[in-house]
C-alpha cells in the first residue's frame, strides 16, 4: 500500500482518467467547433492576408458574423480596436481588411476582413494564426490562450456588430 492508502491510488487514477476524457472532448469536439465559429466552409478555405506570416501554425481559427450595416460603418470599429489594443498593424486596405502582427513571441497574426453581404450588409471574417510552444515552459499559457481565444474573439466580433448596427440605424446615405 502506498503512502496515500487505497483511496489515494483510486483518486489519482480517477483524476488522470477525467483529464484524458476532458482533453479528448475538447480537442475532438469542442475545439473544432470553436475554431470556425460562424464561418462557412468557403470562408475557412479562402486565403487571407497574413496566412503566410506564421509558418507551421497549429492554431488557425476562422470566425465570421454577418452585420446589418455597410462596410463603411463597420470599418471605424476595426480601426479603433487596433489603436486601443496597441497592436502592430502589418497591413491594411481601408474598408477591406486589417492585419495585426504581434511584436514578440509567440508570433501571432490576426486578420479582420470585411466582405459585402448584400445591400447594406457586411460579413466580418477574422482569422487568428499562431504556433503553440509545445516544448517550452510557456505551453500552459499557450493552452489557456487556446481555450480563451474563442470567447475573446467572439466577444469582440459581437461588440463590433452591435456598434455598427446601432450606427446604421442612425445613418442615412448621402445626407
Amino acid at each position: 500500500m502506498n503512502a496515500y492508502g487505497r483511496f489515494g491510488s483510486w483518486a489519482v487514477h480517477l483524476t488522470f482518467g477525467t483529464a484524458v476524457i476532458a482533453a479528448f472532448a475538447y480537442f475532438g469536439f469542442a475545439r473544432p467547433t470553436h475554431m470556425r465559429w460562424g464561418a462557412s466552409d468557403v470562408e475557412v478555405a479562402r486565403p487571407m492576408p497574413g496566412d503566410r506570416v506564421v509558418g507551421g501554425a497549429d492554431f488557425i481559427a476562422t470566425r465570421a458574423v454577418t452585420i446589418e450595416a455597410p462596410r463603411e460603418l463597420v470599418w471605424p470599429w476595426i480601426v479603433q480596436m487596433g489603436q486601443r489594443d496597441a497592436r502592430f498593424i502589418k497591413g491594411f486596405e481601408a474598408n477591406r481588411y486589417m492585419l495585426w502582427l504581434t511584436r514578440s513571441a509567440p508570433r501571432l497574426t490576426w486578420c479582420w476582413r470585411l466582405e459585402p453581404a448584400g445591400a447594406g450588409r457586411t460579413r466580418l471574417v477574422t482569422r487568428v494564426r499562431f504556433r503553440h510552444a509545445w516544448f517550452s515552459t510557456a505551453v500552459a499559457r499557450s493552452l489557456v490562450a487556446d481555450l480563451g481565444n474563442v470567447f475573446t474573439v467572439r466577444g469582440a466580433m459581437l461588440d463590433i456588430k452591435a456598434r455598427a448596427e446601432a450606427a446604421a440605424k442612425k445613418w442615412r446615405p448621402g445626407v
